[in-house]
């Protein structure tokens, strides 16, 4: 007999399948029926949590930039350095769900729920730990929009395959520099700044 779960338990459950489906598939490979058949649920069941497979994908990828703004929150120091270095695939950390999409069409979407979710999830938690770390006259929230504005056009160039690794992380490291002078604790980013440059020169 199968298990009653609740609500939160049996959705997280769908997300864990389909995210396996999808690292296994591909998104364009993985359908709504395989992830209802690899739950074990109806289709009524499914349709109840998710109303699409783009529902599913922005679930998926809300979760990722929710545990990025959980790792944040928790994060010792400066928060631009300290969201580097737990969430920048330039600096070693696991791209996540992105890495299993193929098609432009597949990209363009993640593009779109990536945009969504760190409005919702990340940028309110950079907002509020920037609070103490900007410089006089540089308001926290303008400075979290500038850092998370370089971070999409970083991002959408790197996913839709326009710049290689070295190209995204040359342009990271001049970005960076051009907000040292917004911050107040400097010394924690500078050596982030070298690694992207030494890495924008092994090209």
């Amino acid at each position: 007999m199968r298990t009653r779960l609740s609500r939160s338990a049996r959705r997280a459950e769908i997300l864990g399948n389909a995210q396996k489906l999808i690292a296994a598939r591909g998104f364009s490979g993985t359908e709504m029926e395989d992830i209802r058949l690899a739950s074990g649920i109806s289709r009524g069941g499914l349709y109840h949590h998710f109303a699409n497979k783009h529902a599913v994908l922005d679930a998926l990828v809300t979760e990722e930039v929710r545990r990025l703004a959980d790792q944040l929150k928790a994060a010792q120091g400066s928060p631009i350095p300290a969201l580097l270095r737990v969430g920048s695939s330039d600096l070693g950390n696991d791209p996540g769900l992105v890495s299993h999409l193929h098609t432009p069409e597949e990209k363009r979407a993640y593009l779109s729920s990536l945009e969504q979710a760190i409005t919702a999830e990340l940028g309110p938690v950079l907002h509020e730990r920037l609070r103490g770390h900007t410089a006089e006259g540089a308001a926290p929230a303008h400075v979290a929009e500038l850092f998370l504005t370089i971070t999409a056009h970083i991002n959408r160039r790197r996913i839709l395959n326009e710049w290689p690794p070295e190209e995204a992380a040359g342009f990271a490291a001049t970005a960076l520099q051009a907000l040292l002078p917004l911050l107040t604790s400097q010394a924690e980013l500078r050596p982030v700044i070298a690694e992207l440059k030494r890495l924008a020169a092994t090209s």
